[in-house]
């Protein structure tokens, strides 16, 4: 249900239910931020895709309930928690539906490629729901008309204009996908792993800091990095 893998400091995650949409249930959600946390450890660079046509239309709508709502939204809340605080680059390969929890996780990602196909919407509200998971990070990515246009109305939404609010990185043919995220990790991977890991960590501290405090953050930064550098 969630294959992961990694070699070589690459680490792949799929998941794989595709007869239904690649849809999350509970305990996929629970395999998915062991994964990642397992990730952490083992991998500098961090895969994420959807078998076949689909990245994941969410959560499965249609399990069973058990456990109070709490429990339910911890496991979702650990899985967000995990893939933020991973140290390295998250990738995700985006085709076909990416829907609810998938905005969410295209979102927390650090580069985010989808084909040309791919379908993105927010159907919580209509569900009775009000996405907070998503307004969460939404606010560190699209300005707040535009969140409130697209959770709100619950309309589906193409990668294009996906690509022009700041939700993806780019947009390649569908049969161009898998080799443009191919390309894309076999250049990561080429680079000299501690500068890699320095523009994360760097990109993740400077978010939280008021604007006037940035210059003087970079430079004592950039500063440590270029002694550390000589050592």
């Amino acid at each position: 249900m969630i294959d992961f893998k990694t070699e070589d400091r690459i680490g792949e995650i799929v998941i794989d239910r595709p007869s239904a949409g690649n849809a999350i249930t509970a305990e996929m959600a629970r395999q998915f931020g062991e994964a990642v946390r397992d990730a952490a450890d083992k991998s500098d660079l961090l895969v994420i895709k959807g078998r076949g046509e689909d990245f994941t239309i969410g959560r499965d709508r249609h399990e069973p309930k058990s456990g109070s709502p709490f429990d339910a939204f911890r496991t979702v809340s650990a899985l967000n928690r995990a893939i933020t605080a991973f140290p390295g680059i998250v990738i995700t390969s985006v085709r076909g539906r990416a829907h609810g929890l998938a905005v969410g996780l295209v979102m927390r990602s650090d580069i985010a490629i989808a084909s040309e196909n791919a379908e993105f919407g927010l159907d919580e509200v209509a569900h009775g729901i009000p996405p907070m998971f998503i307004m969460e990070e939404s606010v560190e990515h699209l300005p707040s008309k535009v969140t409130f246009d697209i959770v709100l109305s619950g309309r589906s939404f193409g990668a294009q204009e996906a690509l022009q609010m700041g939700l993806l990185s780019r947009v390649v043919a569908d049969r161009e996908l898998d080799r443009a995220v191919g390309e894309l990790v076999r250049s990561l991977h080429s680079r000299d792993r501690k500068v890699i890991l320095a523009c994360k960590r760097y990109m993740r501290a400077v978010r939280n800091l008021p604007a006037d405090a940035r210059p003087a953050f970079a430079l004592m930064e950039q500063t440590e990095f270029a002694m550390a550098s000589r050592s």
